[in-house]
């Protein structure tokens, strides 16, 4: 009898030691969001827009641009510095696409926090933890971006002058130059009485250029879709 006792007495201090376990293991003050090492990111930013693109309507001399950055940045910091000298303009917002792209593939911490910053709805959606968030948002379903990303280790330079199959994509020493445009098919209006402007993006990686859908939000433009962006470029020749 006492051993029965003995025996349902263990088990009992066993089940409350492994319960009070298991508390002290989900309520954990110590376990955090994972930690991204970014290095140094103080060397001058700096985006200059050359030529107009019409932020109302089609008008073909205003229908050109490019865009010039004398580096790619890697820190959110840097990223929001060049936004707000370039990102006033739809073509400044396709281009910051390009420069979040790669610095999610670089730390993909910090780049998720780029990529909500350079994007609106649809493509963002409420975030449930801290990595990776910027202003309580983060990107949605970005799994074929990160596939994508993964398996063309150029790709955000494929939109770069200079960068063709030929030479493996790489762009032409800094500045580093985009050359964009829009088409009188570019201009939609939205049910909220916002314009979008489909944006494209000149690539010697496809056989036409890329677009990019843009909507204004408060002083800067932000992108709404941007898929033909990662898609598959044409394959280096060499």
């Amino acid at each position: 009898m006492k051993t029965t006792r003995f025996i349902l007495i263990s088990i009992l201090i066993f089940a409350v030691a492994l319960s009070s376990c298991k508390k002290d293991k989900d309520t954990d003050p110590v376990i955090k969001p994972p930690v991204e090492i970014i290095p140094d990111d103080n060397d001058p930013v700096t985006g200059i827009v050359t030529g107009t693109i019409a932020e109302a309507d089609f008008d073909e001399l205003q229908s050109t641009s490019e865009v010039s950055l004398n580096r790619i940045p890697h820190s959110l910091n840097k990223f929001l510095e060049l936004r707000n000298q370039i990102a006033h303009t739809p073509q400044g917002a396709a281009v910051m696409m390009l420069v979040a792209m790669r610095i999610y593939q670089q730390y993909p911490i910090e780049g998720m926090k780029c990529l909500t910053a350079a994007s609106t709805s649809p493509l963002i959606v409420q975030a449930t933890n801290d990595a990776g968030n910027y202003e309580g948002y983060v990107m949605g379903n970005i799994s074929e971006l990160k596939r994508k990303l993964k398996d063309y280790s150029y790709l955000p330079f494929v939109y770069f002058e200079g960068a063709s199959p030929a030479n493996n994509y790489t762009p032409a020493a800094p500045p580093y130059i985009v050359n964009l445009l829009v088409n009188q098919y570019s201009y939609m209006s939205a049910g909220d009485g916002s314009t979008r402007i489909k944006v494209f993006v000149r690539t010697l990686g496809a056989d036409s250029p890329r677009p990019v859908v843009v909507r204004k939000i408060g002083d800067y433009y932000r992108v709404t879709e941007y898929s033909s962006l990662y898609l598959a470029p044409k394959p280096p020749s060499n």
